[in-house]
This record gives C-alpha cells, structure tokens and sequence, in this order.
C-alpha cells in the first residue's frame, strides 16, 4: 500500500512579500557599499545631463592654431555642434572613444563642416595648442573627408575656462595626482546652432544611427533629409541610455494616421461615384414625370 503523498505546505504571500522587500533593501545596500568601495576618483566621476543648458558662449579657448577664440564662433545659428571634452594624453579612454566616433563619422551621409561642426575641448589646462593640433591631425588623416580639417576644432584653454564648459554640460572629471592622469566618462553632447544641449550619447562605442539621430535633433530640421527626420519623429530620446529609441506612441499615431488616408482614398471615388449615379437617375426620371404631367393634362382637357 503506497503511502499517501504529503504535498508541502505553500507559505502565504505575506511571507514572499516580506522576502522579496528584504531582498530589495539588502540588494541597495549592496549597491551602495559597492559604490562606497570604488576609489574616491571614480565616485565622482560622470556625466549629470543638462538637457535644455546653453553653455557659456562668451568663454575663451585657443584653437589649435593657438589663435584666441570664444565659443561662440563656433554656433552659427544654422548648424548643430558636437562636443567632446578630452585631452591629448589620456591613456586609453580618449583615443578609443575619438577612434569610435571616427568609425560613425565615416559612416554618416551627413558631411562634418558642411552640416554640422564638432569642438573638442581638452580639460588638460597645460595642454598647448601644439599638441591639440597633433591630436587633431591624427584624426583628421584618419577621416579623409572635405570640410573635415575645417569642421573639427580642438581647443585648449585655461582651467576657469574648461570648469565653466564641464559645469554646464554636467561633465564631472577628476585629476589624480598619483598618476598625473584624468579619471572621466566618455560622453558626446549634442547642442543646437544656438548653443542648447539637445541631447547625449553616454557610450563608447557610438552607432551611427545614433550620432545621427542626435544631429538632426540638434539641426531642429535644418540638416537631413525628410526620411531622416521622418526617423527621428519616430524616435525619443531617453536621457536613462542617454541613447534614442523608437516611439511606439508616435509610430501608432503615424499608422492610424495611414490607415485614415488608405480609407478615404478608398472610400472617396466610391461616394462620388453613388453621387453621380444618383444625380444621372434623377435627370432620367425627370422627362418621364413630366411627360406623364402633359398627358395627365391633356386627358383633363379632352374630357
């Protein structure tokens, strides 16, 4: 005789609650201890978006050809401006991150100087304007596009100067006097001809979708085509990636939209056919009626 089957006993869901919460509360402490234990260099480094930030145009930089400029010669009100911040000898993260950008760069129909311009800025203060210019042959031979050399301007300037640039873009960096080195994120920050921070892109590898859609935002529909901005109405950006993703919202809004016009270009040659069918029955019936009145009429008479 098999002996009966004991089926466990279910514990009620205020337990599972209870283990669940206690594992949220034990999962955030774990973060912030883990946060804790990271070296006080990497704390506080990062990248705080301030989206709808004009950054201070008035500010002075050197150009690679040590001549002084000010920011705001660069935003022409008609072309969208990508920004970096950099310095010339970083390790690692600069060169792998500029490289990147040169890939999607390469891979872009828009054309840089003709419709949009990109500053890199060092936040070295004792970079010079000799190793910016270096820095920035190196990419430009890379890249052998017309309008490049003039479209891609590497400044340098003096720290009050780089601190008011990195404040408004939300770009925390730090120097680490052990090393000599700067412990900061790789960030690309799209602003408008104006000089408003549109957008970012929080990435090291930089998908040309991407860098595209972040300039037609930035263009405000000035640069691109109608499918590319067609795209981009498709598209939001979502400041937690920092990166652009598709809109269901709008794509539904955009299919009901097309299936309204399908039905009226459907529809309407259907009512204006019944329209005109109707208008030519009437005019057949009509000198029938009145046929029919005159010889009403005339029977009338004859009697």
């Amino acid at each position: 005789m098999k002996e009966p089957v004991t089926k466990p006993k279910r514990l009620p869901l205020a337990i599972y609650c209870l283990a669940a919460i206690c594992c949220l509360f034990t999962d955030q402490a774990a973060v912030g201890q883990l946060i804790k234990d990271l070296p006080a260099s990497v704390q506080e480094v990062g990248v705080e978006q301030r989206l709808g930030e004009t950054l201070p145009l008035n500010t002075v930089f050197f150009d690679e050809r040590g001549q002084k400029v000010r920011l705001n010669q660069f935003f022409d009100g008609q072309r969208p401006v990508l920004v970096t911040l950099n310095y010339s000898d970083c390790p690692m993260l600069c060169s792998l991150q500029l490289n990147k950008l040169v890939t999607a760069l390469d891979e872009l129909d828009l054309e840089v100087g003709k419709d949009f311009q990109i500053v890199t800025i060092s936040i070295d203060p004792k970079e010079t304007p000799f190793k910016a210019r270096e820095t920035k042959s190196k990419y430009v031979n890379i890249l052998p596009r017309e309008g490049v050399a003039d479209g891609w301007h590497f400044l340098t300037g003096k720290q009050d100067s780089i601190t008011k640039v990195a404040d408004a873009i939300g770009f925390r960096y730090k120097f680490i006097p052990e090393t000599g080195q700067y412990s900061h994120a790789a960030m690309l920050a799209f602003c408008t001809p104006e000089g408003m921070i549109s957008s970012y892109l929080l990435l090291i590898d930089y998908p040309a979708d991407q860098v595209k859609l972040g300039l037609l935002a930035a263009g405000g529909g000035n640069i691109g085509s109608l499918v590319d901005n067609f795209v981009l109405y498709c598209s939001v950006y979502n400041p937690l990636e920092g990166s652009y993703t598709a809109s269901a919202w709008k794509i539904m809004r955009l299919s009901a939209a097309a299936t309204v016009l399908l039905l009226l270009i459907g529809l309407v040659p259907y009512w204006l056919g019944r329209r005109k069918t109707s208008a030519d029955l009437s005019n057949h019936e009509l000198p029938n009626q009145s046929r029919m009145n005159v010889q009403q009429n005339a029977a009338h008479h004859s009697q």
